[in-house]
This record gives C-alpha cells, structure tokens and sequence, in this order.
C-alpha cells in the first residue's frame, strides 16, 4: 500500500496518535479532521504528540470537513461513540467504492452503525489499546505504548488485513491480526464496561475498587451480568477473560481511566457506549441487569452534573 491517502476521522487522543506514527511514512499522504480549538493549534504549529517513546510534531494538512482534504483510500475512524453517526454524514461524500475503514472506538455498537452505513466489505473489524489524551489543545499525551488488533469475522486472513498490518508494522506500530477479532472486541469492551465505568461513577481510580466490601462485590457483580449478556450475543468472552481482566488490572496500581480523566476535566462522559448498550442488549435478550441499571443511572446524573 504506498502513495496512499490516509484520513484521521476525529485526531484527537487515539486519532491523533496512530495517525501521526503513518505520516512517518514518506509513501502516505496523512489528514486530520479535528475541530474547535484542538484543530486551530494543529494547523497553527502541527499537533505535539508528548511521547513515552519520544516525543514528535506532526503536520499534516487538517480540517473539520473532510471534503476539504484528500479523497481518503484509508479512513481511521476515531471519534467518540456519541458522534458516530454524525461523522458517519461527515464522511460519506468522500467514501469511495474502494475505500476502506477502520474503526478505533469504544463500544460494540459503532461497528454495525458503519457496516450498515457503508458495508461490510469497507469496513475493518479492529480495536486498539494504548494510554493517550490530548492534554491541551494541540497537544497529546501518550503514557503507555499503543497496539492494534485486526480482523475479519469469520476468522480469514484476508488480504486486506495483511495491507493494514504492514502499513502500521512499517512505522514500529504493533498490529496483529485475530481470528477471534470478536472476543477481542468484547474483552476491551467488557473492561471498559466494569471498569471505565465505575471509575468515572465513584470518581475513584481502579485500585479503590479492590477493598473488601461493596467495591471489590461491584467488580464481580458486573462481571456476572457482562457474562450473560456475552454468552447471549454468542460473543466469544468467557467466564475466565472476565475474571483474568479484574485480576490483571489489579497490578495497574491507581490507574486512571480515560473516562475518569473526562469526569475529571469537565468533558462529556462516554458512558452510554456502555452502560446504554448493555441495557439495550439486556431488552432484546430479556435479562435483567440491576446493577448495570444502576450504574447507568448514576453516570447519567454525573454527566448532567458537569
């Protein structure tokens, strides 16, 4: 894939990050469509990414219309569960038959919402996992090493894939290719679901929640009502990937999440990516959720609240 046109859709923590290590490739013509302020200090002095592996600018041409930029053969999709479907209309004049796009978000619901909109066919089932936020305007912090996993549904190496991982392999970006893609997808969506939520809700870092009594029985108690949802969806996540993620995380220390970070700064919480889906998974399965009910509850009032 070389002399192609890649589109951040959303440059901002994630956006910005990933699509900054690709304009390291001479072969790749690299835009960013951002907005506001963030977007104004891109385009005045390039986005300052504050790096644990070093620190690099990246200036790239940058919008908040995609139709202003290059017609993109590679759109990173990477904006906030609430405004997929608004981007979704941003994008669509410049998606061409053969391009194809890859989603970087939270949730499970952002996926359907592009493959109806655009097909299956141009849309890359992936997630990504890595520490970074744009600490100021312009400027991204990026505390812990980033890496993709790609794949298709049903578990083929196609060829699309094997493009997608060479072009971020190209530039030191692990990306690996899943035949399970969607458990993959379920087992970061069942961690953000426990624990970006809680943190955001009690305001609290993960390590709060491993005192005995009620904030370690919150863990477990989610945990539950995640796997009946999961084994409802025929999702893949087992009872031992929930229990492994609430051990694994309790080596993090006081880590805060990305969704504490925005209670924490004032900006709008990514909750019903979450809390909403599985309730809405919860109506269409007949399962009650009472924690889960809660907890949406509790988030939606904080949000209200900023």
């Amino acid at each position: 894939m070389t002399h192609q046109n890649i589109m951040v859709m959303g440059a901002g923590g994630v956006g910005g990050y990933f699509g900054g290590k690709l304009s390291g490739n001479d072969n790749l013509n690299v835009s960013f469509v951002a907005r506001g302020e963030h977007l104004r200090m891109i385009q005045k002095r390039g986005l300052i990414v504050k790096s644990v592996e070093g620190d690099f600018t990246v200036s790239v041409p940058a919008s908040d219309d995609p139709s202003d930029l290059s017609a993109p053969d590679l759109i990173l999709f990477t904006v906030k569960s609430y405004d997929t479907e608004q981007a979704i209309e941003q994008i669509r004049p410049v998606v061409s038959p053969s391009t194809q796009i890859l989603p970087l978000q939270n949730g499970i619901e952002n996926l359907p919402k592009l493959e109806s909109a655009f097909s299956k066919d141009r849309v890359i089932p992936a997630i990504c996992r890595i520490g970074v936020r744009i600490e100021k305007p312009g400027v991204l912090s990026h505390t812990h090493p980033g890496s993709l996993w790609i794949g298709e549904r049903d578990g083929n190496l196609s060829g699309r894939l094997k493009k997608v991982q060479e072009l971020f392999s190209d530039v030191g970006v692990s990306c690996r290719i899943s035949t399970e893609i969607q458990r993959e997808m379920w087992k970061k969506f069942a961690w953000n679901a426990i624990f970006n939520m809680l943190t955001a809700a009690e305001n609290q870092t993960t390590d709060f929640f491993y005192n005995e009594g009620e904030p370690v029985d919150q863990l477990w108690k989610l945990a539950e009502e995640l796997q009946l949802i999961a084994e409802a969806k025929k999702s893949g996540l087992s009872g031992k990937d929930l229990k492994d993620l609430i051990w694994e995380t309790r080596n993090n220390g006081a880590f805060v999440t990305s969704t504490l970070h925005d209670r924490r700064r004032g900006k709008q919480l990514e909750y019903d990516a979450f809390t909403g889906a599985l309730l809405r998974l919860g109506v269409k399965y007949n399962l009650r959720l009472p924690e889960y009910l809660k907890l949406h509850r509790k988030l939606k009032l904080v949000n209200e609240q900023l």
